[in-house]
């Protein structure tokens, strides 16, 4: 894509960001301007955990009647998968026991 077949917005967004100049030329970059790394912040517990209770503060709990309502869908659910699997597993050893007899 050319200079030219840029339409009026893109030129700014390249000018905010560096890429062209105010004339709409390409800005050339010397290397070692590209490769200074900027300082890095270190870790730091106290805002880390500051950070930790801001993003819980956003997390929604639910109801007393919405939990039990989960939970006892997490129940059955479990009961069910507990007896397909058990079922499964006596029909393959019924299976297996006539094969190998």
């Amino acid at each position: 894509m050319s200079m030219s077949e840029l339409n009026r917005q893109q030129k700014r967004l390249l000018q905010r960001q560096g890429t062209l100049d105010a004339e709409g030329m390409p800005v050339r970059r010397d290397r070692r301007q590209l490769a200074t790394p900027q300082p890095r912040r270190g870790f730091h517990p106290r805002q880390f955990l500051d950070e930790v209770v801001l993003e819980l503060r956003k997390v929604m709990k639910p109801k007393r009647p919405e939990l039990i309502n989960y939970a006892t869908v997490v129940f059955f659910t479990l009961a069910f998968l507990m007896a397909l699997v058990f079922a499964l597993d006596y029909v393959y050893s019924i299976g297996a026991g006539r094969l190998f007899k």
